[in-house]
């Protein structure tokens, strides 16, 4: 207990730089007996952090003192390395030099012992804070020469863009970057592919990959989400670690890992290195959300360095939004946010949330604003237009920031009723206060309790311990002979009894079997009645829309995805499919669902049900139910003779761009707006390809008047990220 009472007292005086300055000696004398305890190691280094976030109250001549401390605990990017005289410490340092020296950076002890068994040809699976510096190890390896096509997969469409940033700038002219299914690769040239699992899966271009990243590797999961996103993510993990293809999975918080199949050998290190030190402040409020609120408001009262705002809920995230706008310190409009504001007002209902907050430098950041303007966001907060921003998990999900503050407002995540969050995802969302070299003491305020501290946490990927609870739909993507004979059973018995095949039902793995079944039974019983409907290719006639979209909504949807936005027949999707089809921007369907709202709903709730459905419905679920509709009707068609079947592939895939052209679509992953792509290709007819997308942006003259001038700084950001 004593030496517990010890430490705390130490992280207490080193918070007060009143109090370092009357003892620097005996501090680090203190932190020293830290380090020189195996036992208190991490506990040492922490203390190093928190004495380098005051180091300027310590004397001239202790910082020698200070530096040395610094190596002893492994912290070498902290390190003043013109200081170092010693020829020892000179060799030692030397040897944590990093491929980007000329930019400043040194690995710390775990970033250079992970990036020397990777050289090795070593496969390494690493779970670190956040802080850690897990991605620069990545650069590291492209930029030692070893691989020339390399594949790193990531959760999000939002991290592709933030890591094509950063992979350009230091390996633009050595590297093809791909990260659209429209861009071509050629086998000759070095490529990096940065791809989400599901493009990942699109390809056939990925057999040449030698080294492949698992960015946030929990998501391997299958106990803790056994949703298609996981078992894709699985799939191609196994097909790309199959190939024999080295691997580095990387993510924060997991004490083991299991279930990855294939007898792979591979370094596991669950490290609690970091780089950063963290000031956890517990409120113990109850679920009351005015009192959480006015808790909210006393803490942004104090804090002036940028802050994240958890909240469980899109819906939540607004009402805190709301509140906040009639806090007197947030009414006032800030001046550097009227361009982005302006423009916002003619595209946009005017009362929606996301532009009165962002008027007043409030950002919000989730799953329903569009990806260009969730960018936007991050990218006003990474260059201090604005200090706040209110999340939903989103923010977590590999978006870096950089932040010094975090306030978890909500002890749940998702929809009310949903469970507590657990230990691993409050930690992922702490993880991201504090940022390394810049605030070197991040702050995470917990308005309610704080989730029951596990004793461990392991990712069990679904690909070794096969039983009847595995999803069928991994099974059946995978090699015979890594199957057990558990699934082989199964699979036996689907392919005896369904009447699909079970290449059909492959092709359809993100559609549940039992629903495949109830579409092949609907057309099966009418065969002459659906043909004339079904069969069908390219655009269809607004009776085969129709007809369609009964079938999706009585076999596939049965008003599971639709149902939450309020449309209850086949007919009700397609009167808001030929909506948004029909029209040449977005608006007038999101005027349409602000004009038909419930009156319980505000305008930002309706035009963010409108944002969400052609996001998550429009351009995801529906693509996925219609081409299972094709396929099924053409099996059907075909085992009866018929010559002639439906092809909907052409449908499906301008539905995923949301009926624009692709390559203007596409756009929106790299930050423009779809609203400004539109007013961009508007001369240049079709668009067929994000290249050809992006040689337009690259020929816009920024002195045009033709564009707003947040339409400019939204280009020019653009223009820089491909170097031009």
């Amino acid at each position: 207990m004593g030496a517990e009472v010890g430490i705390s007292k130490l992280r207490e005086v080193l918070s007060d730089r009143a109090a370092v300055s009357e003892d620097p000696f005996g501090i680090l004398q203190a932190i020293t007996r830290l380090i020189n305890d195996i036992n208190t190691l991490d506990v040492g280094r922490e203390m190093v952090i928190r004495a380098l976030a005051v180091q300027n109250c310590f004397p001239k001549e202790l910082q020698i003192i200070l530096q040395s401390l610094i190596q002893s605990v492994g912290l070498f990017p902290y390190l003043d390395t013109e200081s170092v005289e010693d020829l020892k410490d000179q060799i030692t340092v030397e040897a944590h030099k990093s491929p980007f020296e000329e930019e400043g950076f040194l690995f710390h002890t775990l970033q250079l012992r992970v990036y020397r068994e990777l050289l090795l040809g070593k496969n390494v699976v690493l779970s670190a804070n956040t802080s850690v510096g897990k991605s620069l190890v990545v650069d590291a390896v492209i930029a030692s020469g070893k691989h020339k096509h390399i594949a790193i997969i990531v959760p999000t469409i939002a991290l592709i863009d933030e890591t094509r940033r950063r992979l350009f700038r230091r390996f633009g002219g050595q590297f093809d970057l791909v990260t659209h299914p429209t861009q071509k690769t050629d086998a000759s040239r070095p490529t990096i592919f940065v791809l989400t699992q599901e493009r990942a899966l699109g390809r056939d271009d990925l057999e040449g990959v030698t080294f492949f990243v698992i960015d946030e590797f929990y998501k391997l999961d299958i106990n803790r989400d056994p949703s298609d996103r996981t078992i894709d993510l699985n799939i191609c993990f196994d097909r790309l670690a199959r190939s024999g293809a080295q691997f580095y999975l990387i993510g924060p918080n997991i004490d083991a890992v299991s279930g990855l199949g294939g007898d792979y050998e591979y370094s596991f290190y669950p490290s609690t290195f970091s780089t950063v030190a963290t000031d956890v402040f517990v409120r113990n409020l109850p679920r009351d959300y005015d009192i959480r609120f006015d808790a909210l408001r006393e803490i942004l009262f104090e804090l002036s360095s940028p802050t994240l705002v958890y909240c469980q809920s899109p819906t939540k995230a607004a009402e805190v939004a709301e509140s906040l706008l009639e806090t007197p310190v947030f009414v006032e409009p800030k001046p550097q946010m009227a361009k982005a504001v302006d423009w916002l007002r003619t595209q946009y209902p005017n009362d929606w949330i996301f532009i009165r907050a962002l008027e007043r430098g409030i950002g919000i950041h989730h799953g329903n604003i569009p990806r260009a303007l969730q960018q936007y966001v991050v990218r006003a907060f990474e260059q201090g237009l604005i200090k706040l921003i209110i999340c939903t998990s989103t923010i977590i999900e590999g978006v870096n920031t950089v932040a010094e503050n975090v306030i978890v407002f909500d002890k749940r995540i998702g929809k009310p009723g949903t469970p507590s969050l657990d230990n691993f995802t409050f930690k992922n969302i702490s993880g991201r206060a504090g940022r390394m070299a810049k605030y070197y003491v991040g702050k995470v305020f917990v308005l309610e309790s704080p989730p029951t501290e596990e004793s461990s946490y392991e990712v069990s990927a679904g690909l070794d311990a096969q039983d009847e609870t595995t999803p069928f739909s991994l099974i059946l993507d995978l090699p015979v002979d890594s199957l057990t004979s558990i699934s082989k059973e199964r699979i036996r018995e689907v392919e005896f009894y369904s009447p699909l095949s079970l290449s059909t039902i492959k092709l359809n793995r993100h559609i549940d079997a039992d629903d495949q079944l109830a579409v092949f039974e609907m057309i099966s019983e009418d065969l002459l009645h659906f043909e004339d409907t079904l069969v069908w290719k390219g655009h269809p006639k607004p009776h085969q829309l129709l007809s369609v979209c009964n079938i999706i909504y009585s076999c596939l949807d049965r008003g599971r995805s639709l149902g939450r936005y309020g449309i209850k027949t086949g007919a009700g999707l397609k009167a808001a499919l030929d909506l948004l089809r029909t029209n040449k921007s977005f608006r007038p369907t999101i005027d349409y669902w602000v004009e038909n709202k419930n009156f319980d709903d505000s305008v930002s709730k309706a035009t963010e049900n409108a944002l969400q459905f052609m996001r998550r419905y429009v351009s995801y679920t529906f693509p996925r139910q219609l081409m299972a509709v094709s396929n099924i009707q053409a099996e059907i068609y075909l085992s009866e003779g018929r010559e002639n079947v439906g092809d909907y592939s052409l449908f499906a895939a301008q539905a995923e761009n949301l009926f624009m052209e692709v390559g203007l679509f596409a756009l929106d992953e790299y930050g423009i707006p779809a609203e400004l792509s539109r007013k961009l290709g508007r001369e240049f007819g079709a668009v067929p390809t994000l290249g050809v997308g992006l040689e337009i942006v690259k020929g816009v003259n920024l002195s045009t008047e033709r564009l707003h001038p947040f339409e400019k700084e939204i280009v020019a950001d653009v223009q820089a990220s491909l170097n031009f």
